[in-house]
């Protein structure tokens, strides 16, 4: 076996609502041997981070739908996203703005315009320290208990019965369990499964998500009491 065909792919997703920016970007990283996706919507990057294994995410801050600010916001929330270093590259280059960032878990910052080059090496510097954690496959699949969700299937067993989920029910499941015992809004999940919540005191997206947990619930059956309503604040999957 060679070296280069030994050596894994870093798995990149670039956040960016700037076409010519991607562009640029994919292209390079997959020159320089990195694994290569894209998005150009805040809460599209949300979903893709929850289900697909990201080693580094290129996150610009001005963002449709849900902007960079928020995105790392809710991220900081999973305790699974420890796993995936972030570089913000942003016109925003104050020295407020790098300091918020890194108070929200970033690993590195650049500034627009940026040099390709340098973009190559932080994400590869920032990948090695990746390295150091040992079997990230267990990132692919959740277990609790008699709990089991297999994220790229979209299939959930319990008990090792399997149990028939629609899509916005398997994706607040998987918000929930992936972070056990966090206690989410009702207005973050409703960001995370695209219910189109607009404001945090909206109460018709806040009615539609109690209605898809009362399902979900009911589809679990003894295991949906592991999904609690707290007063005034939201539900949480309770992993005892």
């Amino acid at each position: 076996m060679t070296l280069k065909t030994a050596i894994a792919q870093p798995r990149v997703l670039i956040v960016d609502d700037d076409i010519d920016t991607l562009v640029q970007l994919r292209r390079t990283l997959e020159l320089a041997n990195f694994s290569v996706d894209f998005i150009q919507d805040g809460s599209e990057a949300i979903k893709h981070i929850l289900y697909t294994i990201t080693d580094i995410l290129l996150l610009d801050l001005d963002l449709p739908t849900l902007d960079g600010w928020n995105l790392l916001r809710m991220m900081s929330t999973y305790q699974r996203t420890t796993f995936t270093r972030t570089i913000v590259i942003s016109e925003q280059f104050t020295e407020l703005d790098r300091i918020a960032a890194f108070e929200l878990g970033v690993d590195d910052y650049i500034r627009k315009p940026f040099n390709i080059r340098e973009v190559i090496l932080r994400s590869r510097s920032v990948y090695r320290r990746n390295n150091s954690v040992p079997n990230q496959s267990i990132r692919k699949n959740l277990f609790f208990n008699q709990l089991e969700v297999y994220l790229a299937e979209r299939r959930v067993f319990c008990g090792r019965e399997e149990v028939v989920l629609t899509k916005t029910e398997f994706d607040l499941l998987v918000c929930l369990v992936k972070s056990p015992n966090q206690i989410f809004s009702r207005y973050m999940l409703s960001e995370v499964v695209g219910l189109s919540m607009t404001s945090k005191r909206s109460t018709r997206p806040a009615r539609t998500v109690d209605s898809h947990i009362s399902k979900l619930r009911c589809r679990l059956g003894e295991l949906g009491k592991q999904i609690k309503s707290v007063y005034g604040k939201g539900f949480v999957y309770v992993n005892n």
